[in-house]
């Protein structure tokens, strides 16, 4: 993470002068005159401080005669606000310790499975095994049962990418690869867009996402396990990538501020979320106007009961949280979205397929 931008915000409120400035603009735009008089300082201390204030994007400045009027610029309080909260979220993983207190007893247990699920997978990558999406229960099963690492999912699924990207990842960015699908090949990326990808695991589409958008453009990586992080962020520097960030947080409450990425891919994580509609909220939230989703996801056909879905697979692998396609397509409707298209690509269990997920939201 680049810390001159935290730091420069920290400064700006490190000095009682300056905190006494925006107790003063806080009443309405003031000449430079009145704030000499009112803080008794110098010319010269008065222009330092608000030099400080005005770089930070905190405070605004206009001239008129031979003097300077400062007020406080709300929008960029707004986002030097949003700026300091995610500065704390990435460098503490404090941004959700509340939400396990939200959920009854059956989430709470079924949230643990998944987050154990993704740390013993973070766990054998390192040490040097491959993993998929499924609990070892389900790899043990009868293929109608449950599904595990074939060219049904995992990193097979990234052959129609170039050679030059995969060649450019490291071994450890596959190996982790736990998805249903491939969701930056569909996701018509651009260059100096801002990507989220929510359930990054260990790094695989943000960094190819990060080759796409180039230099001008950003990828973050949303994850809840330190473990997958510790992973993603190794991998990360293994392949050079400058334009990413890796962050704490649950997919149901997204430590990024409103309307802030361009594109939110994911790829076989909406399925695991004790909360859709929760996710389908927040990444309509973070979108900006005119944002789009590329997600890969399993859904199951509209006449599976959710009893049904529950005997074909555990949750944790991917299989009985999954929504029909009727139950998706609803709950990106009602979370503002449009234009929705789900396709099918391949049968991973009888009824359930992995799907390819598009759709746009407008905010205006």
């Amino acid at each position: 993470m680049d810390y001159q931008r935290p730091a420069q915000l920290f400064k700006a409120f490190a000095d009682e002068s300056r905190l006494q400035i925006l107790a003063l603009l806080k009443q309405g735009e003031k000449c430079a005159c009145v704030l000499l008089e009112e803080l008794d300082i110098s010319q010269s201390t008065l222009s330092h401080h608000m030099k400080i204030l005005c770089e930070a994007g905190i405070v605004t400045a206009r001239r008129e005669g031979k003097w300077t009027h400062y007020s406080l610029d709300c929008s960029g309080i707004d986002q030097v606000k949003a700026e300091l909260e995610q500065f704390v979220i990435a460098e503490t993983g404090c941004c959700c310790g509340s939400k396990d207190t939200e959920l009854d007893a059956e989430k709470k247990e079924l949230l643990q499975q998944v987050q154990d699920r993704y740390i013993e997978a973070a766990k054998k990558v390192t040490g040097g095994s491959q993993s998929s999406c499924c609990s070892p229960m389900d790899c043990c099963a009868e293929p109608t049962v449950g599904f595990a690492a074939s060219d049904r999912l995992g990193a097979k699924l990234y052959t129609q990418q170039s050679s030059t990207e995969i060649d450019a990842l490291p071994q450890d960015a596959l190996l982790a690869s736990l998805g249903c699908g491939n969701p930056t090949a569909v996701a018509e990326l651009k260059a100096g867009e801002t990507v989220l990808d929510l359930g990054s695991g260990g790094g695989i589409d943000v960094l190819l996402s990060a080759m796409r958008v180039g230099e001008h453009g950003f990828a973050y990586g949303l994850d809840m396990t330190d473990e997958m992080l510790e992973l993603a962020r190794k991998n990360a520097k293994e392949a050079g990538a400058t334009n990413v960030e890796f962050l704490k947080g649950y997919i149901e409450d997204i430590p990024l501020p409103d309307s802030s990425v361009d594109i939110v891919i994911s790829n076989c994580v909406i399925n695991l979320s004790v909360d859709k509609p929760a996710v389908f909220k927040e990444i309509a939230r973070v979108l900006k106007d005119g944002g789009r989703i590329g997600i890969s996801d399993i859904v199951a056909d509209n006449k599976l009961s959710q009893e049904e879905r529950r005997a074909k697979g555990s949750y944790a692998g991917c299989i009985a949280g999954a929504l029909s396609f009727a139950e998706y397509e609803a709950g990106l409707s009602t979370a503002g979205f449009h234009d929705i298209q789900i396709t099918p690509t391949h049968e991973v269990v009888s009824g359930m397929s992995a799907s390819i997920i598009k759709a746009y939201i407008h905010k205006h």
